[in-house]
């Protein structure tokens, strides 16, 4: 089993200790759901899987607490959605691809050897430009295999 999987199988209580932040039932909901996903999710699409077990003031301040330890990232959709993804181990650098049709989005990794080619592309970037990168993202947009069968 991969490191990532291992950390994805943790229980929303030790994720929460092993990160010093109070234990409280919400945030306990919220990560359990995240971890049942394991793909991005719409802010509106977890309240309505929450089935309003947690009212959407808190949810946005769960959220908040969450990415100021490190351990949820936020990303813009091609519609200009925001949604929310776990990020529990610093190695899982990961891309999305996007699906066109049913708005779907799916976690891809890229080989190694394309990241390290991207990551030696960024630095002549921050040379030329004479700035400092200090990440990056990949989003790729098409059709997903269930979409293509419909």
């Amino acid at each position: 089993m991969s490191t990532y999987n291992k950390v994805m199988q943790k229980k929303p209580r030790e994720i929460l200790s092993n990160n010093n932040i109070s234990i409280t039932n919400p945030r306990l909901l919220v990560i359990e759901e995240l971890l049942s996903i394991k793909k991005p999710i719409a802010i509106e699409d977890l309240q309505i899987r929450l089935k309003n077990t947690v009212a959407i003031s808190t949810l946005y301040r769960v959220i908040s607490d969450l990415k100021s330890i490190n351990i949820l990232e936020e990303i813009i959709s091609p519609d200009n959605i925001t949604m929310i993804e776990l990020s529990l181990l610093d190695t899982s650098h990961h891309h999305h691809m996007f699906c066109e049709k049913c708005r779907d989005v799916i976690d891809i990794e890229l080989s190694e050897v394309f990241e390290n080619k991207l990551d030696n592309e960024i630095r002549t970037l921050e040379n030329k430009l004479q700035m400092k990168i200090n990440d990056h993202g990949l989003e790729l947009f098409g059709v997903c295999k269930r979409c293509l069968k419909n």
